[in-house]
């Protein structure tokens, strides 16, 4: 996406007669969206980023803000070691504050918007202890269908 001061500057260069392939070019960016900025400039519409279509979400961000704080205590409280949580037991949380379910796939768009990311039990990564390893598989081995989140650092 281009920036206020990228696309005022695609209107400069056209207009200093540099060619749209010329402009991408300088920019870094394709021609096609030196050619939709152009197209705009001229229609007379703004260089501000404009809302996006469709419907609006429902968690705002007040209730994201209030909802992270919850979700971090809770993800803090349910495992000392690993501070992790499956997705069936975030949505239940999430329901539980929004008075609203969602489905587990909405869960786990919400938990990245919150800045939260999945795990899943590796074979090996080389940066690991085999110790700690071994002790995650023991401790995940019964849930290694479930999906699992963690609080990204």
């Amino acid at each position: 996406m281009l920036t206020k001061q990228q696309r005022e500057l695609i209107i400069k260069l056209k207009q200093d007669g540099k060619t749209q392939q010329r402009i991408a070019d300088l920019l870094g960016c394709s021609q096609a969206a030196v050619s939709k900025w152009i197209f705009r400039h001229k229609s007379g519409r703004t260089f501000e980023t404009l809302p996006r279509s469709g419907r609006p979400t429902k968690l705002q961000q007040p209730m994201l803000k209030k909802l992270q704080k919850k979700l971090s205590i809770k993800v803090k409280q349910a495992n000392k070691q690993y501070c992790s949580l499956n997705t069936k037991e975030l949505a239940e949380v999430i329901e539980e504050e929004t008075g609203k379910k969602y489905s587990l796939r909405h869960v786990g768009r919400i938990m990245h918007k919150l800045g939260f990311s999945l795990i899943k039990p590796r074979p090996r990564h080389i940066r690991q202890d085999p110790d700690k390893i071994r002790a995650f598989r023991e401790e995940f081995k019964k849930n290694s269908s479930r999906s699992i989140w963690v609080m990204s650092s």
